[in-house]
């Protein structure tokens, strides 16, 4: 799932950053990497556990690709989808998160397990907030540019 974020204000802020001697590029990947672990931290509070390893897998980083600051929040475990979009009969039924537009590969012959989703709710859960969380990391970066540190 790929979604993107707006910020109003920031063009001023990168601005600023940028008479400060702070290259804009930097601070937005830092903001962004603030930003992505916000998510992951939601993504590992709704995570549901058995052994904690899917919980513990879920990563966060933040890079530039192609001119633009992208933010992932990922798990390398092969199940984790299966978890959130549950699987047979079950699954195909369950409400949440949004289903994959082509061939599900949800089949039909056994009851498989409910979505259980943590991932598609951490981004719903933190889309307001995340805005904010990014502007402050950038604020911070201008309080730190100003005291010299």
């Amino acid at each position: 799932m790929s979604d993107s974020v707006k910020i109003d204000g920031l063009l001023p802020l990168l601005d600023k950053l940028n008479e400060l001697g702070v290259t804009s590029d930097d601070a937005m990947l830092n903001a962004m990497q603030q930003g992505v672990k916000h998510v992951q931290g939601a993504a590992k509070m709704l995570c549901p556990v058995d052994t904690g390893a899917l919980r513990n897998s879920i990563s966060a980083e933040a890079e530039k690709e192609d001119g633009k600051i992208v933010g992932t929040v990922s798990t390398d475990k092969e199940y984790a989808a299966y978890v959130e979009l549950g699987t047979g009969q079950r699954g195909e039924a369950s409400p949440s998160p949004p289903k994959y537009p082509l061939e599900s590969g949800y089949r039909q012959d056994w009851k498989g397990m409910s979505a259980r989703p943590f991932m598609y709710p951490a981004v719903e859960q933190t889309r307001k907030s995340l805005p904010k969380v990014m502007v402050n990391a950038l604020k911070q970066q201008i309080k730190k540019a100003v005291m010299g540190g």
